[in-house]
C-alpha cells in the first residue's frame, strides 16, 4: 500500500513538473524589442534556428534548423567587401549533428552575427521565405521629440532570429530569454536636390541660377543622396511636370570624385518616347556608406507653365519598403505685355513690327504665333513656322509668354504708316562686346510678372515728320545757310552806305 501511494505521489509530482515545463516553454511567449526604431521603417524577424529548452530557466537547451530554412547549411553567400568579391559558406557559422542538433561555434562575435544575418536574408529572398513577424513604424526616434521609440515583435517562438529593416539592419538575435532587446544602428538615408544653373541652347550664356528661365533654356540639377551601408533597393525617382523635358545624366560621383555605379531607366510622357519626364536610378547594396552626387539637365519646353504657376522637378529616394520625403525645385518663366499706343493717348495702334533680343546673351528670340494677340517663345531653330517679328494689332495689346526674369530689348523695325519709330537706343551683348541698337527699348521682366498681373511695356508712336537724328546733316544746314544769307545782307547794306557816302 505504501508503495502504491509513493508511486502516485511521484506521478503527481511528474505531472506538475511537466505542466510547469509546458507553461514555461509555451510557443508564442518570446518577443523582440527594437530600440531606436526609425519612422517609416518595416522590421521583419526570421526564425532561423528553433530552440528546445532543457530547463525552466531557459539557460540550457539545443538548437535545430527551422523547417523553412531546410537546405541553408548548403548555401554559399557571395558578397562584396570594399569592392572585392567574397563568399562564405554557411558551415562556417553552424553545422548539423546528431538528431539535427546544431553546433553554432561559428556565431560568437557581433561581426559573425552581422555577416550571418546578411547571408540569411539573401537566402530568404532567393527562396521566397516569409518573415515570422513584421511590424512597420509610424513614428520614430528623433521624430518631433527626443523620446526613444521601441518597436516590439511579440508572440514569437523561442529561437535564433535574424531581424531586418528597410535601412539594412541584419542582426542575429538569440531569443532564448523571454525578451531580446536590440538597437537600430543604421541611420535613415537622405536625399537633397537643387538647381545649380542654366544656359541657353548654344551655351554662349550660362548663369548660376535656374529658378527663372526662358523657354528653351537648359536647367542644371543636382541630387545628393546619402546611401547607408547594407541598405537595400536604393532607387532615386525623379519626376518633372509637363513644362520640363529631361535631357541627360551628366555624371554620378561619390564624395571622393569617383564614378559611382548605377543603372538608370528614363521615363516618358508619351508612347513615342519623345518627351522624357524624368528617370529612375538604382544602386546596388552599398558595401560602405556613400554620399553620391547626381548631375543632370532638363529643358524648359513649350508646354511650360507661365508665372505665377511653376514648372516643378520632384525627387525622392526609395529604399527597402519606404521612401524619403519628396524634395522639389521650381522654375518659372514669365509674360510680357507689349502695348503700342498713339502718342500720349491710350489708343492701341496696329501695324508696328518688333524684334526681341535677350540682352544678356544678345540672342534674338523666336516665337510661335498662337493668335494675333499672343506669342510664345519657340526655341526650335528648325521650326519653319516660327516667326522673328511681332506685329501689333488694333484694340488689344500683344502678350508674349515664356520669357526669363531678365532684361530684353524691343527693336521697332517698322512703324505704322504715318508714324515714326521710337527714337530710343539700347545695347545687347554681341560676343565679348556690346552692340548698340537703334529704335530700341530695354525692358526689365519682373519676377512678380504673372498671367493676371504681367509686366506691361507701353511704347508710343507719334505722327508727323521726324527731324533727322544726331549725326545727319539735318537742321544745321539751314542754320548755316541762314547765317550766310544774313551776313551777306549786312555786308551789302554796309557797302551800299559807304558807296553813297562817297
Amino acid at each position: 500500500m505504501k508503495g502504491i501511494k509513493k508511486l502516485i505521489i511521484s506521478l503527481l509530482a511528474l505531472v506538475m513538473v511537466l505542466g510547469a515545463s509546458v507553461t514555461a516553454f509555451a510557443a508564442g511567449n518570446g518577443k523582440i524589442e527594437i530600440g531606436n526604431a526609425r519612422k517609416g521603417q518595416e522590421y521583419n524577424a526570421y526564425r532561423v534556428f528553433d530552440f528546445t529548452a532543457a530547463d525552466e530557466k531557459m539557460e540550457e537547451g539545443v538548437y535545430t534548423l527551422s523547417a523553412k530554412f531546410a537546405g541553408l547549411e548548403n548555401y554559399t553567400y557571395k558578397y562584396k567587401d570594399n569592392g572585392e568579391d567574397k563568399e562564405v559558406k554557411m558551415t562556417s557559422f553552424f553545422t548539423i549533428g546528431d538528431k539535427g542538433i546544431l553546433n553554432t561555434e561559428g556565431l560568437k562575435t557581433e561581426s559573425d552575427a552581422a555577416l550571418f544575418g546578411k547571408a540569411v536574408l539573401a537566402y530568404a529572398k532567393a527562396n521566397d521565405i516569409a518573415a515570422d513577424a513584421t511590424k512597420a513604424t509610424e513614428a520614430g526616434t528623433g521624430d518631433d521629440n527626443d523620446a526613444e521609440v521601441v518597436v516590439t515583435l511579440d508572440g514569437l517562438e523561442y529561437g535564433y532570429y535574424v531581424v531586418d529593416s528597410s535601412l539594412g539592419t541584419a542582426v542575429a538575435i538569440d531569443t532564448t530569454h523571454p525578451v531580446a532587446p536590440i538597437k537600430e544602428k543604421n541611420d535613415v538615408p537622405s536625399l537633397d536636390k537643387s538647381i545649380t544653373g542654366k544656359s541657353n541652347a548654344d551655351k554662349t550664356y550660362e548663369d548660376t541660377t535656374g529658378n527663372n528661365a526662358q523657354i528653351g533654356d537648359i536647367i542644371s540639377f543636382e541630387i545628393v543622396v546619402d546611401l547607408k551601408k547594407g541598405g537595400k533597393n536604393y532607387k532615386i525617382v525623379d519626376e518633372m511636370t509637363k513644362g520640363l523635358t529631361f535631357s541627360e545624366i551628366k555624371e554620378v560621383k561619390d564624395s571622393k570624385g569617383n564614378v559611382y555605379p548605377y543603372e538608370v531607366v528614363i521615363t516618358y510622357r508619351d508612347d513615342e518616347k519623345k518627351d522624357a519626364s524624368g528617370f529612375e536610378m538604382s544602386f546596388a547594396e552599398p558595401a560602405e556608406d556613400a554620399t553620391v552626387t547626381v548631375s543632370y539637365t532638363a529643358v524648359v519646353n513649350a508646354n511650360a507653365e507661365i508665372s505665377d504657376a511653376s514648372n516643378v522637378n520632384k525627387a525622392y529616394l526609395e529604399y527597402g519598403n519606404t521612401v524619403t520625403p519628396t524634395v522639389e525645385t521650381i522654375t518659372k518663366t514669365y509674360p510680357l505685355v507689349l502695348k503700342k499706343v498713339v502718342g500720349n493717348t491710350d489708343t492701341v495702334l496696329a501695324g508696328a513690327k518688333f524684334e526681341v533680343y535677350r540682352q544678356v546673351d544678345g540672342v534674338q528670340v523666336r516665337f510661335t504665333k498662337v493668335s494675333d494677340t499672343e506669342y510664345t517663345v519657340n526655341p526650335n531653330a528648325d521650326d519653319e513656322t516660327a516667326v522673328t517679328e511681332i506685329v501689333t494689332v488694333a484694340t488689344t495689346p500683344i502678350t508674349i509668354n515664356g520669357l526669363d526674369a531678365a532684361t530684353y530689348v524691343l527693336v521697332e523695325t517698322e512703324a505704322p504708316t504715318g508714324y515714326n519709330r521710337i527714337s530710343d537706343t539700347a545695347t545687347i551683348k554681341s560676343g565679348e562686346n556690346k552692340e548698340e541698337l537703334q529704335h530700341a527699348r530695354a525692358v526689365v521682366i519682373s519676377e512678380s510678372s504673372t498671367v493676371s498681373a504681367p509686366t506691361i511695356e507701353t511704347v508710343a508712336n507719334f505722327s508727323g515728320s521726324l527731324l533727322p537724328s544726331t549725326g545727319g546733316v539735318g537742321v544745321y544746314v539751314f542754320y548755316i545757310l541762314g547765317g550766310i544769307l544774313i551776313a551777306a545782307g549786312v555786308a551789302y547794306f554796309v557797302l551800299r552806305r559807304m558807296k553813297n557816302a562817297d
